[in-house]
This record gives structure tokens, sequence and C-alpha cells, in this order.
């Protein structure tokens, strides 16, 4: 019980005191007690935010969510050039073989036109 009474007393001087006002402290503990108050102002108005903490974890949810998402459902399409030649091929109802072996046909005519130019 003794200390809960000298913890009483000691809170009701300090209540007495500080009610009391400061006129009768001295300077250098006037000054302190003004930097204190000053730092502590400062302090509580740094940490004020007008984003409420209990945002963060729905918004992170959220934007995770919709990278999610667009990683799975929005893929990108084959790069192909669209020429008119391809669509010429992909219409056609010619087998795909046939326009292999004109491929290597039109290869081999390129090289024959290159000799031929170089050996006239």
């Amino acid at each position: 019980m003794n200390d809960k009474e000298d913890q009483q007393k000691f809170l009701d001087f300090t209540r007495r005191k500080l009610d009391a006002g400061t006129d009768d402290l001295d300077a250098d503990t006037r000054e302190k007690l003004i930097q204190m108050r000053h730092r502590a102002l400062e302090s509580s108005l740094e940490g004020e935010s007008s984003f409420p903490n209990w945002a963060t974890l729905p918004i992170i949810a959220f934007v995770t969510a919709v990278i999610f998402i667009i990683l799975i459902y929005v893929k990108p399409g084959p790069q192909t050039d669209n020429s008119p030649e391809d669509l010429e091929i992909l219409l056609s109802n010619d087998p795909i073989e046939f326009y292999e072996n004109l491929e290597v046909l039109q290869k081999w005519k390129d090289q024959k036109n290159a000799n031929e130019k170089k050996n006239p």
C-alpha cells in the first residue's frame, strides 16, 4: 500500500505544480520545457496522415489481384508480318507443303539469277 500512496502523492504534487504555471520556474527550466513542448508538437504533426492505416492491406491486395489478372488473361499475340502474301497463302486451298516447296524453288531461282549476273 505504501508504494501506491507514494505514487498518488507524487502525482498530486506534480499536478499542483503544473497547474500553478511556469511563472515561478527559473529561466533554464522554462526554456527546456518550451523546447520539449515544441519537439513534441513537431513529432505529433509529422506523424499525421490523411490516409488511414487500415486501408493499406486492402489496397495492396487489390493491386496484387489486378496484376495477377493482367498476367493471366492478357497474353500478347504472336508477332507476325501481316503481308498480303501470307494472307493469300492462308486463304488458298493448297496444302502448306506446296508453299514450302515453293520457297525452296524461289531460293534456288534467286541463287541461279545471282550466279548468272556474276558469270555472264
